[in-house]
């Protein structure tokens, strides 16, 4: 094996501990449901006021450093293979090669000369264009669309700045049920952080035909995603990684590894 191909399995490791811990969190709320529900009859109908109330608060720092340590894993990847097409193209890499080589990623434009020699001038040149080919500038405006981008940004804020802290978050609040009239209804907003005693949502509800029952089913849907402003925010985070995972490999990795 090569040691890009360590990189890619250690990251799935951090990916699966990562998806171990949410799994034991939400089976923790199988029996006991995250929500606290207090209803009253009032001459309106059936107020209900529904809070937020896990048994315990997601470990979010946990998660936190298994998702750097996907990052690292899978941004390394590249560059390890990088040097390995180094290796495989000049047999013994120069020692300039083998100090300057890496996986390049811009968005902004295309590498200036000096950059692209330094970063892949000592690969196989077909494997250099493709490099050249899926870098993310070439979305133009759509760049952070890009999975490159998204793995080389967040890989980037956890190793300089902070730890990736995901919260739960509120990604649907309505009512479902049959014979019901929504009388008045107030709800957190979708995005915002799930806090443990947060007043989810309360409203009051009345029988439509006052001869049949009512059944009201109130369960919002939630994800556990990262900060508005960060690539991958508002989508579920586990999904969103396994994506990244597979997009890079199937654009970048198993393109490349032909020239190995």
């Amino acid at each position: 094996m090569h040691s890009h191909e360590y990189k890619l399995g250690r990251a799935l490791e951090h990916l699966h501990a990562y998806n171990r811990i949410v799994e034991r969190w939400l089976n923790l709320h199988t029996k006991s449901p995250f929500f606290k529900l207090e209803s009253e009859v009032t001459a309106r109908g059936t107020r209900c006021v529904i809070y937020w109330n896990p048994i315990e608060e997601l470990p979010a720092v946990a998660l936190g450093l298994h998702v750097g340590d996907f990052l690292h894993n899978l941004r390394c990847a590249l560059d390890h293979l990088v040097y390995e097409l180094v290796v495989a193209y000049s047999s013994s890499p120069p020692n300039k090669a083998a100090e300057t080589c890496e996986f390049p990623i811009f968005w902004k434009g295309p590498m200036e000369p000096g950059q692209e020699k330094s970063k892949i001038g000592s690969i196989h040149p077909e494997a250099a264009k493709l490099i050249k080919a899926v870098q993310p500038h070439h979305r133009g405006a759509n760049y952070a669309e890009d999975p490159l981008w998204v793995l080389n940004e967040l890989e980037r804020i956890d190793k300089h700045r902070t730890l990736h802290i995901g919260y739960h978050q509120i990604s649907k609040n309505d009512i479902v049920g049959s014979n019901i009239g929504i009388r008045s209804f107030s709800g957190l907003r979708t995005a915002e952080p799930l806090r443990k005693g947060a007043k989810i949502a309360e409203f009051c509800v009345e029988r439509i035909d006052p001869n049949q029952p009512m059944h009201v089913d109130y369960r919002p849907s939630t994800t556990i995603t990262l900060e508005p402003g960060l690539p991958l925010s508002g989508k579920p985070l586990g999904v969103g990684l396994l994506g990244i995972y597979e997009d890079i490999k199937r654009i970048a990795i198993v393109p490349l590894e032909r020239f190995l």
